[in-house]
């Protein structure tokens, strides 16, 4: 597995600002109910979060998007919900860590 700290380097070098994207449907499936895409073996959220956490930990991180998240009938538990929850709080612990 590729660390979360060595693409957000290269990246760094190259760029003035980070954009980082995550589609929902990258999750482990039991988090993304409903969704038609879904990876079979994708990591959790919690595991996602771990990531995003040390990858926000960089100054030029600086967006965070999250797309196809499943709601409505598809979400009736809200499962995918807080798993999107999760990952913002993921970044937003990153942020937190940032030196000042």
């Amino acid at each position: 597995m590729i660390h979360p700290v060595w693409p957000v380097a290269r990246l760094a070098a190259l760029t003035d600002v980070i954009y980082v994207h995550v589609d929902m449907d990258v999750l482990d499936p039991s988090e993304v109910a409903g969704h038609p895409l879904t990876a079979p073996e994708g990591p959790t959220s919690r595991e996602l979060a771990a990531a995003l956490e040390v990858m926000f930990q960089h100054p030029k991180v600086g967006a965070l998007g999250i797309a196809s998240l499943p709601y409505g009938a598809n979400d009736k538990d809200l499962v995918s919900l807080h798993a999107a929850y999760r990952l913002i709080d993921g970044a937003v612990a990153g942020v937190k860590k940032r030196p000042r």
